[in-house]
């Protein structure tokens, strides 16, 4: 799970530079604003993906703990 969000930090800090970029080379900041965008993106997708993964843990966990409680 720590590498999900190590990639993700890492495409966001891709992100950034790329927005840098931008601000010092206004001729070609459209190609690295959408790069940006780009990075941004896949920073979400893997955040989403790491959140569902962990969603769905929790709801095994609730259902084998529900089915290992001893009946009244």
């Amino acid at each position: 799970m720590e590498r999900g969000f190590k990639s993700a930090e890492a495409y966001r800090a891709t992100a950034l530079l790329c927005r840098q970029q931008a601000a010092c080379d206004p001729d070609n900041s459209w190609k690295l604003l959408g790069e940006a965008e780009r990075w941004e993106y896949l920073a979400e997708q893997i955040l989403a993906s790491r959140q569902k993964d962990r969603t769905a843990e929790s709801s095994r966990s609730a259902i084998e703990t529900r089915s290992r409680a001893p009946a009244s």
